[in-house]
């Protein structure tokens, strides 16, 4: 366990990144604080707590809501702008205690390979903004998640934007209709009519998926859910969510 020797409340992003940007000290950053503090394994110095840096704006302009990054979860499920597919989605990620803590900038940071969340946003078109001593970085979610650690590098997020227009729908199996998903389908049929296919449980983080091509996925596995398992449920909810959006 980390023995910690500092603890820092920036009042901005800037002053975050100084803070993280330090030679010879080893930093960790803290949005909502429910994952780093399940991590007993971490070895670091200080803390760098984002909670009044100025990250917890939501609005909408034209067709895009934008999110600060320690909006939290329980703030989405009560937005008015956000889309129900979204609204749904940051209700499932946990107990209320947890979404009055829990942020969105954490929750993509984190990456859950299967969180239904991050299934959501990626049909929802969403771009993560991250800020770097060097600047403002853009990425489209699904680039984001190939890789975090390569995308932050040294930055942080500071808000996604994602889009509020289209027909959605979602699907999800798991042990207890209140558990954590094994799979999870989200889709959304745009205003030009295309298709947007997003599965997690099946990848090393929630990904888009061809919907023609579901079915030569090639699912890790785990004790909730064997590779199989997981493909065939992923065939099957996707069909499901395909024919609510027909």
């Amino acid at each position: 366990m980390a023995v910690i020797k500092a603890y820092h409340r920036p009042t901005s992003a800037d002053a975050a990144l100084m803070l993280l940007s330090r030679r010879g000290v080893t930093s960790v950053l803290v949005a909502g604080g429910t994952a780093i503090n399940a991590r007993r394994d971490l070895e670091f110095d200080e803390i760098v707590d984002l909670q009044a840096a100025g990250l917890d704006e939501l609005h909408r302009a034209g067709d895009r809501l934008t999110l600060g990054a320690m909006v939290r979860m329980q703030t989405v499920v009560d937005s008015p702008e956000a889309p129900d597919l979204l609204r749904d989605a940051a209700h499932r990620e946990g107990p209320n205690t947890f979404r009055h803590v829990g942020t969105i900038g954490g929750a993509v940071a984190v990456a859950d390979w299967e969180s239904d969340l991050l299934a959501a946003l990626l049909v929802l078109d969403t771009d993560v903004n991250v800020q770097a001593p060097e600047g403002h970085r853009m990425y489209g979610l699904a680039e984001f998640l190939e890789d975090p650690a390569k995308a932050l590098d040294g930055g942080l997020i500071t808000s996604i934007s994602l889009a509020v227009t289209g027909a959605t729908a979602s699907d999800r199996v798991g042990r207890t209709p209140a558990d954590k998903p094994i799979v999870a389908a989200s889709g959304r049929r745009d205003l030009l009519g295309r298709l947007h296919l997003a599965l997690s449980g099946v990848a090393a983080t929630p990904i888009l998926v061809d919907p023609d091509k579901v079915g030569d996925l090639t699912p890790p596995d785990d004790f909730r859910g064997s590779s199989v398992y997981r493909r065939e449920m992923a065939v099957l909810l996707s069909k499901r969510v395909l024919a609510a959006l027909a």
